[in-house]
């Protein structure tokens, strides 16, 4: 199990000139959740190529415990179809910023119009401390509940009813 130390900011707009290394669009479904802990299943679609996870969060904030491995496609679509669910779908991009690469995440189906988050890992929480949010990074929204993804999508379910 590894530790996840990330921050997350909402955007309102981001500079053109992005260095974007990669693009993924991602379909997320949570098997489980509760206040503090969350088992969601993924499929990312990288290149045309997609790869399917699942992953265990526990704790919540700025530092959580992760477990993530890889599932096949037939368990994805197993899981997905007993369920009967709308998957949270984002697209997100990895960029670089000067020497920092960040996680900006469009998001196309959440309850809340336009959303567009940023998220940073940090190695060790010290790193926190240290980090200069550029100037077009826009309110941060770590841990607050409106903007975790399990809130997100569990809003789209009650919004599809």
């Amino acid at each position: 199990m590894g530790k996840e130390i990330e921050k997350k900011y909402v955007l309102h707009t981001y500079p053109a000139d992005l260095d974007i290394i990669q693009t993924q669009e991602i379909h997320q479904t949570y098997l489980a959740t509760s206040e503090s802990e969350t088992l969601r299943v993924r499929k990312l679609v990288i290149d045309g190529q997609e790869q399917f996870t699942m992953t265990h969060k526990a704790g919540k904030g700025l530092i959580r415990e992760e477990t993530e491995f890889d599932i096949g496609a037939g368990i994805y679509e197993q899981l997905i179809s007993k369920l009967e669910v709308i998957p949270l779908i984002k697209t997100r991009k990895k960029v670089k910023w000067n020497d920092d690469q960040f996680d900006l995440d469009i998001y196309h189906n959440t309850v809340q119009p336009d959303l567009i988050t940023i998220e940073i890992e940090f190695a060790e929480e010290a790193d926190v401390e240290h980090f200069q949010k550029p100037d077009w990074f826009g309110e941060d929204v770590t841990g607050q509940s409106q903007y975790v993804n399990s809130v997100l999508w569990e809003d789209i379910q009650s919004a599809s009813k």
